[in-house]
């Protein structure tokens, strides 16, 4: 599934170029994030956990659960990224369901290498 553009203003769009600090572990959050174009690595304890491309979205936790920030964002590669802020997330999870569960199946899979990962 596809995320929905409803909020793909132009002027909303973020640039980072490769190897910027997009957000870091125990950083207050309020957004989340859905890749335009590049590359965003996520990174646990200085090891990179999952590498996220062109529509997929990361940040998501910090808007469920309202805490800071549980892993580093970093551009693996020049990127533009779409802000998602808190009500934005909640408007779609209420207006889309199919939005909330992507977004529920996103977070299932990376539980699920995580503790794949964990086992080795």
């Amino acid at each position: 599934m596809k995320l929905p553009q409803i909020f793909a203003d132009p002027a909303n769009i973020r640039s980072f170029v490769q190897g910027a600090v997009i957000f870091q572990a125990g950083d207050d959050a309020g957004e989340m994030f859905v890749v335009h174009t590049g590359e965003v690595d996520i990174v646990i304890n200085g090891e990179v956990v999952e590498t996220i491309g062109p529509d997929g979205f990361f940040g998501e936790m910090s808007l469920i659960d309202d805490s800071v920030r549980s892993a580093d964002a970093v551009a693996r590669s020049d990127c533009r990224l779409l802000p998602v802020n808190r009500h934005h997330f909640l408007f779609l999870v209420n207006e889309t369901p199919l939005f909330a569960l992507h977004v529920m199946k996103g977070m299932a899979d990376r539980l699920r290498r995580a503790a794949k990962h964990e086992e080795v």
